[in-house]
């Protein structure tokens, strides 16, 4: 990842198992441990499904960033 952190944000992904927009192995199996080891603290749920953003993972979204705010 180039350049430097700034600040400490927090960040959700979730990524559908049978994605065929963004396959999710050349995409968040990749991308989310390098910003793990980039130091960004990273929330990370795979779910059945595809290119999709559920009610369910919005809610999923939603209730982490209300109850880990401490």
């Amino acid at each position: 990842m180039p350049g430097k952190l700034h600040g400490a944000p927090k960040l959700f992904v979730s990524h559908g198992v049978d994605d065929r927009v963004l396959p999710i192995r050349a995409t968040s199996r990749k991308i989310v441990p390098a910003m793990q080891r980039s130091g960004y603290d990273v929330r990370y749920e795979e779910f059945d499904g595809g290119h999709a953003v559920t009610p369910e993972r919005v809610r999923g979204a939603v209730d982490w960033f209300i109850t880990d705010q401490g």
